[in-house]
């Protein structure tokens, strides 16, 4: 009998700051949970709670050596609605800003899907090597049977 092996998603690693993150080059988000106005010390809020990897540049990319994040909140309300749909899976976007509709509005967040092809290549080419790397870990654990 396969042991099969399913992480827990929980939160251990804060909240997700877009301007820590807005000039990634690319971002992968894998999606584990949406929550419609969940109870926060500034109010009720939609959130996400995800694993992210964060390719901050090219270098990163290129060496494969991005900054991972599991369980991660996304709080933004923006942000959390439009991954609300992908639960269970993943994306990879980037971030950008548009203008306040009002005067006296902040800019608000919002995901942009990764247009370049390359970018995109490279960021499923670390993922299945990860899953390989994965895989091929627990494959090499003892079998108790």
């Amino acid at each position: 009998m396969a042991l099969n092996l399913i992480d827990i998603p929980v939160q251990g690693s804060g909240w997700f700051k877009p301007t820590d993150n807005q000039s990634a080059v690319a971002i992968l988000l894998e999606v584990h949970s949406f929550e419609r106005q969940r109870p926060t010390p500034n109010g009720p809020k939609d959130s996400i709670l995800a694993d992210i990897t964060v390719f901050q540049d090219q270098a990163a990319l290129a060496s494969g050596t991005p900054q991972v994040t599991k369980g991660q909140r996304i709080e933004q309300t923006i942000l959390a609605r439009d991954l609300e749909t992908i639960v269970g899976g993943a994306t990879i976007v980037t971030l950008d800003q548009i203008p306040p509709t009002k005067p006296g509005q902040r800019p608000a967040w919002v995901w942009r899907p990764l247009t370049d092809a390359a970018v995109r290549n490279a960021v499923i080419a670390y993922a299945k090597k990860r899953e390989e790397q994965t895989e091929a870990a627990l494959a090499a654990a003892p079998d108790f049977d």
